[in-house]
């Protein structure tokens, strides 16, 4: 059927009949509009002359304006046509705020298209629509949590819609705090379900099963991770280093006052959404990277945890998670001096000596459940100074310090902290505190192993319900800031990581308890591949690392003269 045509002056009476329920015009008008998309002049006039009638939209008249922003292909319109339409829609909104919610939507949608010409477009109108309706800037984060891509969505579509919405930061940085919490939670929901087992093992399969060295795919990017979740987080990684860096630096010069903002806005997300997400591998690196910009920001981050940690009115999962943090941002951190490391241990073992004395003036409960901030402390301890211990033995009065904290009646109290912590520390710990003479520790590591039997602890003596909990799961094997394994974003982490170096080559190695060890570290081999690698991204090689892992396996019960570590505690030696 033939559909006649309509001239301009004819909208108004289109409108008009739609209103009375007789579509003819109307449906003529959207297909004049259809076939006159590429026509310039066309849309200008049709755009000016809505404009000037935005009365007719008083009963809404919803299904046109739907049309309008998603049936015409707005990337290919001339920039003359664009501001065209949104001075129309402007022009409507000034006149009813309701329409607001639906363009606002349209807006955000062209934040998704790989066009730049269309997101100078949607920027420049959004920062007028904003002045001109400055309520409209409380739809904008429940808008863009709406429209933001799911993480499933292709790659280039991601980065671009992140990268828009950190542009729209720098004309609406009142609103910066919430946007960066949408940001960051999708990128906690890419990565929790990249964790880096899933990643290495994704690597160890390409390497084994496609990689053939042809031209073609030596042409291929090298950095591109195989892990699909994987891939698309570590290109979003990279434009947050880069947007930090870009607040951060201001021709070659730090600003302090600016990071200064920007890192509460992140301290907040942090303990709001990176702390309690269990499991997350680099989005907390965000936190990592910052700190390193100035002392202030990495000591008010180190006392954060602190207080959270000592906090009675916090739970005990996000107390230990606290410390957590805390301990491996100082193992790990090469910008934290080794003299703050010393302060912050020794608020550490104070804490742990003034636990001991409450605990001998009163007689307490032996559940180790009871004891848990005790023995998460300890651990921080141990872990901190297996990473940093040669730093400080470098100190004058380095060695005498550490026998001030006087470990050896914290680590032979009631609570036996050695038979809690990991193995991998503990033993590891046991082998340097040896070698430097601050404390023995293998005749209470033998006394546990000859003692170790499957026990019951009562998670809660108000009740009657138990669960069975080995002693060595009571604590948490997550160190989140183990190595950054994504491999373009780590150029930013890379020059400010301290990487574990095995030192067993250089240390006077014994058979001691190796034998009687062995069996102890094969049943905790699934809570230490939660410590894995130490090297970070391009340095490493996936099946270097996988393979070693697996030789080493095989040969552990050959080597009783090494410790079972290779390059991190918890990572078995590869010869």
């Amino acid at each position: 059927m033939l559909h006649t045509t309509i001239t301009i002056d004819q909208i108004q009476e289109a409108f008009d009949q739609f209103n009375r329920g007789q579509k003819y015009l109307y449906n003529n008008l959207i297909t004049t509009i259809k076939d006159n998309q590429t026509n310039e002049i066309y849309l200008v006039e049709l755009f000016d002359e809505l404009r000037d009638n935005v009365d007719l939209f008083e009963n809404m008249n919803e299904q046109f304006l739907d049309f309008l922003q998603f049936q015409i292909n707005w990337t290919k319109q001339s920039k003359v046509v664009l501001d065209a339409f949104s001075s129309f829609q402007i022009t409507l909104i000034s006149s009813n705020t309701n329409h607001t919610e639906r363009y606002l939507n349209f807006l955000f949608t062209l934040f998704a298209i790989p066009e730049t010409s269309i997101h100078d477009f949607a920027h420049e109108t959004l920062q007028q629509l904003v002045l001109i309706v400055p309520l409209a800037s409380n739809l904008l984060c429940s808008i863009a949590d709406h429209q933001f891509p799911f993480m499933t969505k292709d790659k280039d579509i991601q980065i671009i819609y992140i990268k828009n919405l950190l542009r729209l930061l720098s004309y609406l940085s009142i609103e910066r705090l919430r946007f960066l919490e949408i940001i960051l939670s999708k990128l906690i929901r890419m990565d929790v379900h990249a964790s880096r087992q899933d990643i290495l093992h994704s690597e160890r399969y390409y390497i084994e099963n496609e990689l053939v060295f042809s031209l073609e795919q030596q042409q291929h990017d090298t950095n591109q991770m195989k892990h699909d979740q994987a891939d698309k987080l570590d290109c979003l990684m990279y434009s947050m280093f880069e947007y930090i860096t870009n607040i951060s630096m201001k021709n070659g010069k730090f600003n302090y006052e600016q990071t200064k903002l920007l890192f509460k806005d992140l301290l907040n997300i942090f303990n709001k959404l990176i702390l309690p997400t269990h499991d997350s591998s680099h989005v907390q690196f965000l936190m990592f990277y910052i700190c390193s910009f100035h002392t202030n920001f990495s000591d008010e981050f180190m006392n954060n945890c602190w207080k959270i940690f000592v906090s009675p009115t916090v739970s005990m999962t996000f107390r230990q998670a606290a410390i957590c943090y805390l301990c491996s941002l100082m193992a790990r951190a090469n910008y934290i001096s080794i003299k703050s490391v010393l302060a912050i241990t020794q608020s550490m073992v104070d804490w742990l000596h003034v636990y001991i004395n409450t605990l001998e003036r009163n007689s307490g409960n032996s559940n180790p459940n009871r004891h848990l901030p005790f023995y998460a402390i300890c651990q921080a301890v141990l872990y901190i100074f297996i990473y940093r211990h040669q730093e400080i033995v470098r100190l004058s009065d380095g060695i005498q310090t550490i026998i001030q904290w006087r470990l050896s009646r914290i680590i032979s109290s009631e609570l036996n902290p050695l038979k809690f912590c990991l193995p991998a520390i503990t033993l590891r710990f046991a082998q340097l505190a040896r070698n430097y003479q601050i404390v023995f520790c293998y005749s209470i590591i033998e006394t546990n192993n000859r003692y170790s039997l499957p026990e019951l602890f009562s998670i809660d003596d108000h009740h009657n319900n138990t669960s069975p909990l080995l002693p060595s799961n009571i604590l948490h094997s997550y160190f989140p800031f183990d190595p950054y394994v994504l491999k373009r974003s780590s150029i930013f982490i890379r020059p400010i990581y301290i990487d574990y170096r095995d030192e067993n080559e250089d240390l006077n190695t014994t058979k001691d308890l190796d034998d009687r060890n062995q069996q102890d570290i094969d049943d905790s081999d699934d809570i230490l591949t939660s410590m894995i690698m130490s090297t970070t991204p391009n340095d490493f090689d996936p099946t270097d690392r996988i393979s070693s892992l697996s030789i080493s396996i095989k040969n552990s019960h050959h080597r009783s003269s090494k410790l079972p570590f290779g390059r991190s505690p918890g990572f078995r030696t590869v010869s």
